[in-house]
């Protein structure tokens, strides 16, 4: 078992280290997409992909999570494992194929929604990328289940750096977002195809299962959370593109793409995150504590090293044509840091059995997206997006510790201090960033007045290397962690 949890948290290492290559191999398509295409054609292929991320979620009905949930938990050779890794595929399958079939009739009503030429161009492309995306994440969630988080690190960055390569060689070419979106699908079918030739005795579609009840209850609950959590993000992206246009997309997803690095990383440690919390779900309060005060501070420093060196990054990567995205890019920063500590809570909430909850954490906060993106983007465009992000991430805190900790006042106080001590600076940062216009050596100056905050406000402390150790040694039971043969 000991082993178990070493494999476990080598893999939560391997799989975000890994990630790090598809990450920039797909920035680097998007540099090269921003210097060639138009503002226009970057925001149609953005928005493109807003609509395939919906179709894929409302394809999926929370399969992906339950499988990771219940197949963490059985030996990979087993026949349940085999038996529910083939009734989630299958269902996942039967429903991507009827909700894609669905997207036909909608297609003129997301004309006369979005009626910009170099987006409904590219309509068609939709329903064979979600379908393809939603298989993507059942069969990888196979893998987590299975264990195989290596083969899983190396595949996903296999897809991203084969999608990088198709996408830039199209665009090059001329073939325009079209290239783009064809570096998708097929990149797609390869990594799909290579699952299928490592575990081919999953594949095989049954629609029988014993506990077909609890699979079913367990990924709806899962299901209506991913729901809210697509609307709370992609609320912003579907106002900017009615009301403002494609220009505008493209300027708030660019900005978007850096601050995502840390939410990449994040998804690719998720997958095994939720596995080992699925597989060892008791852990001290004490621990859980600490443990969130560590990721709280990490993030911090990340969002404060970010808006720092925004303005020549910005414009590095996507040229001067995008400067107006830089203080989009420093308002996305503090709100990944605040978002990823929810996606902890939630990650948390669901490998304990506890969907429920991780659907309850997603209400408050779409009702503050949903109340606030109205009013801020008509006069502050993509950063009144990312303002408005920003909110509804903070109050998302408030209620994620207030359901880690439960019944539980101290808990939750201490979890709640902590995240509110890292807060204060880096939005402090932000405030004085957006109301003074300041060169980059005053931007350096000010982020190392910011880490000098967080030090005194003791988010940041010297004994946080060996809090780590002690928190990973008890979760280990004490044992050393030795790195998994390869």
């Amino acid at each position: 078992m000991e082993h178990s949890k070493a494999h476990y948290l080598s893999g939560i290492l391997i799989s975000a280290g890994g990630n790090l290559i598809g990450m920039a191999a797909s920035l680097v398509t998007i540099m090269v997409a921003a210097r060639l295409l138009s503002k226009d054609d970057i925001g149609a292929f953005f928005l493109v992909m807003v609509v395939v991320q919906c179709m894929a979620l409302l394809s999926d009905f929370g399969f992906k999570n339950t499988a990771i949930k219940y197949l963490s938990s059985l030996p990979a050779q087993s026949s349940e494992f085999i038996k529910t890794a083939r009734y989630l595929l299958t269902l996942t399958v039967a429903t991507s194929l009827v909700s894609c079939l669905a997207l036909w009739p909608l297609a003129p009503l997301l004309k006369s929604l979005w009626s910009y030429e170099s987006f409904y161009g590219h309509l068609v492309y939709i329903a064979p990328i979600a379908f393809l995306t939603t298989v993507l994440q059942i069969v990888t969630s196979l893998l987590v289940g299975a264990k195989e988080l290596k083969r899983l690190s190396a595949l996903s960055a296999g897809i991203e750096v084969l999608r990088a390569v198709i996408s830039t060689g199209g665009v090059i070419a001329g073939w325009g977002v079209s290239g783009l979106l064809w570096g998708i699908i097929i990149s797609r079918v390869v990594g799909i195809g290579a699952i299928w030739a490592s575990m081919p005795s999953l594949f095989v579609f049954t629609f029988r299962h014993p506990r077909k009840a609890d699979l079913l209850k367990f990924g709806s609950w899962l299901y209506g959370g991913s729901l809210m959590s697509l609307l709370i993000v992609r609320c912003s992206d579907v106002i900017l593109a009615t009301y403002m246009g494609t220009v505008a997309l493209a300027v708030y997803s660019a900005a978007m793409q850096v601050p995502t690095i840390l939410q990449r990383v994040f998804e690719a440690m998720r997958p095994a995150l939720l596995g080992y919390v699925a597989a060892y779900r008791d852990c001290e309060a004490s621990q859980q504590t600490e443990t969130i005060r560590i990721v709280t501070a990490v993030l911090a420093v990340a969002a404060t090293l970010l808006m720092a060196i925004s303005s020549p990054l910005m414009t590095m990567l996507y040229s001067e044509e995008y400067q107006e995205g830089i203080p989009i890019m420093r308002a996305l920063s503090v709100w990944i840091a605040f978002a990823l500590v929810n996606y902890f809570y939630s990650i948390v909430l669901i490998g304990t059995g506890r969907p429920k909850s991780a659907f309850v954490l997603t209400v408050p906060q779409l009702i503050v997206i949903l109340v606030s993106t109205p009013l801020l983007i008509p006069h502050y465009e993509g950063l009144g997006a990312a303002m408005a992000l920003i909110a509804t991430a903070f109050l998302g805190n408030v209620v994620g510790a207030k359901l880690i900790a439960g019944t539980d006042t101290r808990m939750w106080y201490a979890i709640l201090l902590n995240f509110v001590r890292a807060a204060i600076p880096v939005l402090l940062f932000l405030t004085i960033a957006a109301l003074v216009k300041l060169s980059f050596f005053s931007m350096v100056v000010l982020s190392g007045a910011t880490l000098a905050l967080l030090i005194a406000l003791r988010v940041i402390t010297t004994n946080d290397i060996i809090t780590l150790r002690v928190a990973l040694s008890g979760i280990l039971g004490h044992a050393s962690v030795r790195p998994t043969p390869v």
